[in-house]
């Protein structure tokens, strides 16, 4: 029973094995956006969890989270992919280069919606959001308030920057 339980745990953990090796083995400009990315993620899932209540809301780190990735996104991430860096280990698809005015407006849109967030994180939160971030979709009747997302101010903003990362997730980076 144990074998089955540990393998079980293995099995489900190599993918996160093989993105830690990955990271692991970049350097250079590679290294610096995986590792971007990576806090965007952390940051983005604590807001969620506020959010959600998982945690205690905490206007000030909401604040904090949103100004820590909108200083990292609009030009400070596009800077991060320059022309010829999109071999191994990076995740990142030649399509951003092919069509870097779109990955830079989701840049943009990182960068507004992260700013509005932060200028909003005093208002409490009141809308839903999915439980978790990669879930937030764009989709019919969601700029009117249907679907997953019923809400303003900062709710809105947090739903909109994960919205902008997940178009850009799925544009521009290879699938795990």
């Amino acid at each position: 029973m144990k074998t089955v339980a540990f393998t079980a745990a293995l099995v489900l953990a190599l993918p996160a094995g093989f993105a830690a090796l990955a990271h692991e083995s970049a350097t250079g400009v590679v290294k610096e956006r995986m590792e971007r990315m990576e806090r965007f993620e952390e940051l983005i899932d604590r807001i969620f969890a506020m959010m959600h209540g998982e945690l205690s809301y905490d206007p000030r780190a909401v604040r904090n989270a949103a100004e820590e990735i909108a200083q990292g996104a609009g030009l400070h991430l596009t800077d991060l992919f320059p022309q010829g860096s999109g071999s191994a280990p990076s995740e990142a698809k030649d399509d951003i280069w092919r069509d870097f005015g779109t990955f830079a407006h989701f840049a943009e849109m990182l960068e507004g919606w992260s700013r509005d967030l932060a200028a909003q994180a005093s208002t409490p939160a009141k809308g839903r959001l999915p439980k978790r971030w990669e879930d937030a979709q764009m989709g019919p009747g969601m700029m009117r308030g249907g679907g997953m997302m019923r809400g303003s101010g900062s709710v809105s903003a947090a739903w909109h920057m994960a919205v902008t990362c997940n178009a850009c997730n799925a544009a521009f980076r290879e699938a795990d």
